[in-house]
C-alpha cells in the first residue's frame, strides 16, 4: 500500500499541472494583448475625451501589473485563491470591454490618421481581451478546486 502512494501523489501532481496549463497560457495571452493595448494607447493618446482616455490607461496599466503578478504566481508554482481570480477575471472583461467600446466611440468619426488607426485597433484588441477575460471567468468558475 505504501508503495503505490507516490504513484498516485505524482498522478495527482502531474493532475494539477495539465489543470493549470490551459489558464495559464490564457492569462498569458491576456497579459500579452494588455500590453499590446498599453503599446497602442501610447501612441493614440488623445485628450479629447478624457474620461475615455482615463478608464483606458487605468485598465491598460493597471491589468498588465495585475497579470504580470498572477503570472509571476504561476512561475512559482503559488496557490491563487479562485474567488480573487474570478474578481479579476470578471473586473478585466468589463473594463476591457467598456475600454474598447468607448475608445472605438470617441474616434469613429475622426479623421483618418495613423493616430486613429492605431487607436481604433486598440479599441478592437481590447474588446478581443474583454472576450478573452469573459470566458476567462466562465473557465475559472467551472473548474473544480
Amino acid at each position: 500500500m505504501v508503495h503505490n502512494s507516490p504513484a498516485v501523489t505524482q498522478c495527482h501532481h502531474h493532475e494539477n499541472s495539465v489543470t493549470r496549463t490551459p489558464l495559464s497560457v490564457v492569462k498569458f495571452l491576456e497579459l500579452c494583448l494588455s500590453i499590446c493595448c498599453t503599446y497602442f494607447h501610447f501612441y493614440s493618446f488623445s485628450d479629447d475625451d478624457l474620461v475615455t482616455e482615463f478608464i483606458a490607461t487605468g485598465t491598460f496599466c493597471g491589468f498588465c501589473i495585475i497579470l504580470t503578478a498572477v503570472m509571476a504566481g504561476y512561475l512559482m508554482k503559488a496557490q491563487i485563491n479562485k474567488r480573487i481570480m474570478l474578481f479579476y477575471s470578471l473586473l478585466g472583461s468589463a473594463l476591457f470591454l467598456t475600454s474598447g467600446v468607448f475608445i472605438i466611440q470617441s474616434w469613429e468619426r475622426a479623421f483618418r490618421t495613423r493616430t486613429r488607426d492605431l487607436a481604433m485597433t486598440k479599441g478592437v484588441v481590447s474588446i478581443i481581451n474583454g472576450v478573452i477575460f469573459l470566458m476567462d471567468t466562465i473557465f475559472t468558475f467551472r473548474q473544480k478546486k
